[in-house]
């Protein structure tokens, strides 16, 4: 593919994808400097970001030529959120004080084990990052900003018809994942202003909630992933009983919320975002 020349006036996903790459190796270095959860969760979104890129791509070129960098992407994905599940599932605990259910089975050092393991990676995923996009910012630079347009438009209309349809819980996670793609595309647009997008507080509000649903079915699983409630530990099966109460009462209530919010979508019937001012982020 041709060379971009260096005074070409960048279109808005090139300038998104530069920052990405900038943003997805400073907290990449972060973690591995420090190994803590913000960094984590810094680099995890900054991945999701990158791949929403390249799920646009394999809409543009064949998905063939867009696998490579797809399939490394996913594998340090996948690493990561191990840590953050296992993150998620100890910060759970301890808030609750279910001290007897994480001694046992999420111990802290399982947890440092599992982020040194991925620290130890971090030249081995560096080295795969550069070649994704490397690879990637060829495809990036020579593509029509009108393809983003239309691709933004079509997947707006479907986060619109999924959010009208009488969704089942076990659809919501994938709405959610549609959303954030949605909410990424906008960025990769020209816009009049920085505030022309009036349904994304009602978007990013509803992923929050459908996010912090999904959190606590993980937590669910895990628990019944590793047979929890069969402990001869007397202790472990108090906080069990405990804690599976919290998160069946904690679950109903937070699939109300959801379930209202989609209830109460209010969006008009074509999917357009109209024109009218409201605050949407930078990135």
């Amino acid at each position: 593919m041709a060379a971009v020349n260096s005074f070409t006036m960048q279109t808005p996903l090139e300038k998104y994808f530069g920052q990405r790459v900038k943003n997805l190796f400073n907290s990449l270095h972060e973690f591995e400097l420090n190994g803590d959860d913000v960094s984590l969760h810094d680099f995890r979104v900054e991945m999701k970001k990158l791949r929403s890129v390249i799920k646009f791509l394999r809409n543009v070129y064949p998905k063939q030529k867009i696998k490579k960098p797809e399939h490394l992407l996913r594998a340090i994905f996948e690493e990561a959120g191990e840590i953050r599940e296992y993150q998620i599932l100890q910060q759970w605990l301890q808030k609750n004080q279910f001290t007897a259910i994480e001694k046992a089975y999420f111990s802290a050092e399982k947890l440092e084990i599992m982020i040194q393991r991925f620290r130890h990676h971090a030249g081995t995923h560096k080295s795969d990052l550069k070649e994704v996009i490397d690879y990637t910012s060829n495809f990036v630079h020579s593509t029509n900003e009108i393809l983003a347009e239309q691709y933004f438009v079509e997947l707006n209309a479907k986060v619109a018809k999924m959010c009208r349809r009488n969704l089942i819980c076990s659809d919501w996670h994938e709405l959610r994942k549609l959303i954030k793609q949605r909410i990424y595309a906008y960025n990769w647009l020209k816009h009049e202003s920085d505030n022309d997008d009036p349904i994304f507080p009602y978007y990013n509000k509803l992923q929050e909630q459908i996010g912090q649903w999904h959190d606590w079915e993980i937590i669910k699983d895990v628990f019944a992933q590793k047979q929890i409630y069969l402990s001869q530990d007397i202790d472990v099966q108090k906080n069990f009983g405990l804690a599976w109460d919290k998160l069946t009462t904690g679950l109903k209530q937070k699939e109300k919320v959801v379930e209202d919010l989609l209830a109460r979508s209010g969006l008009p019937s074509n999917g357009q975002s109209g024109t009218q001012q409201i605050q949407q982020p930078a990135d």
